[in-house]
């Protein structure tokens, strides 16, 4: 009788062992799961930053290159460049 009581001990405790793993699984492959779409929106957002980073970029380039100023100038300000002839270039050292 004490022998069959030891052999549904150990059936017992196999039994929960095997549950409580399976529930480990289970716990693991939902974190996973959340850790996974969490690592997913960081890649997307990442992406989204290195665009503006990069459109950042183009327009320092084109900002500093004097394009931007002249375009600005053309639409905003209605300015535009003198006429070649009515130009007067004066030097440091002449009297006028």
């Amino acid at each position: 009788m004490k022998s069959e009581n030891i052999k549904y001990k150990w059936l017992f405790f196999w039994y929960l062992m095997v549950c409580l793993s399976g529930l480990y699984e289970v716990q693991l492959h939902f974190n996973k799961r959340n850790l996974f779409q969490e690592y997913q929106t960081i890649v997307s957002e990442t992406q989204k930053i290195e665009m503006e980073w990069r459109e950042l970029q183009l327009d320092y380039s084109a900002l500093t290159s004097g394009q931007k100023i002249g375009l600005t100038a053309k639409d905003k300000a209605s300015m535009k460049l003198p006429d070649s002839r009515k130009i007067n270039l004066l030097s440091k050292d002449e009297e006028n």
